[in-house]
């Protein structure tokens, strides 16, 4: 099944792929559903200082490297993921880093999801919208970000 394409600014039902893509890309609950899940088990979530926040429980989405393989990057030249990187963010302007190569060249990538299940429910009402997680994080809680809205691929230099 393919994403949706949509230009929308604020996307409830989902999330979009920004930047550096042919054109943007909106992946909705029905779209991540058809892709194959991961899971975690009870992460702690701690925030930057290292304080503990709680516990997240077990979660279940999809790796955000299998979602942006689902898009049409632009990578024009051989070393161009080499300055790429990420910026996922929510509405309330919350935002959160990955290098191109941490997300698809390090075990830290294994575990950078998109939630839209936590113990076994939907976030929010099940139809969006979802969360970004960094479980193999040592502080998850600085890259947690809550009612995910865009994913932006941006380059440097």
């Amino acid at each position: 099944m393919k994403a949706q394409t949509t230009l929308e600014t604020k996307n409830e039902g989902g999330f979009r792929i920004v930047g550096r893509v042919a054109s943007p890309m909106s992946f909705d609950m029905e779209t991540l559903h058809t892709m194959d899940p991961v899971e975690t088990g009870n992460l702690p979530l701690n925030c930057g200082s290292g304080v503990p926040k709680g516990r997240l429980g077990h979660c279940r989405g999809v790796l955000l490297a299998d979602i942006i393989n689902k898009t049409d990057v632009l990578i024009t030249d051989h070393n161009d993921t080499k300055k790429m990187f990420l910026i996922a963010s929510s509405n309330d302007g919350y935002k959160a880093v990955f290098s191109w190569q941490e997300v698809f060249n390090t075990s830290v990538g294994e575990g950078i999801m998109v939630l839209f299940e936590r113990e076994g429910k939907p976030l929010y009402d099940g139809t969006g919208p979802v969360d970004l997680l960094s479980a193999e994080d040592f502080l998850s809680g600085p890259r947690y970000v809550k009612q995910l809205a865009n994913v932006e691929i941006v380059m440097v230099g």
